[in-house]
């Protein structure tokens, strides 16, 4: 297995892309699983991001982040069934 040197930024550009998803009650089943997608690559990206240090302020970021991309991947997932 390969080591991902953590990166802030990574962590940013999902967050950003978290808060740019669409509401899945207003998507269609293409846009539904598109952002599946999206949202199983971001989980995959930030999991080779876990800060090794589970007591730190970044690791709490992470965390949060790590939340939101199963809340909303759980959302779609809701609406595909």
């Amino acid at each position: 297995m390969s080591i991902i040197k953590f990166d802030p930024q990574q962590m940013e550009r999902i967050e950003e892309f978290l808060d740019g998803v669409p509401d899945p009650e207003t998507m269609t089943q293409a846009q539904l699983e598109e952002y599946r997608e999206k949202v199983e690559s971001s989980i995959d990206t930030l999991n080779d991001l876990e800060p090794k240090n589970e007591n730190s302020e970044i690791y709490d970021q992470w965390a949060d982040l790590h939340e939101g991309l199963e809340d909303i991947l759980d959302d779609i997932l809701d609406y595909l069934d």
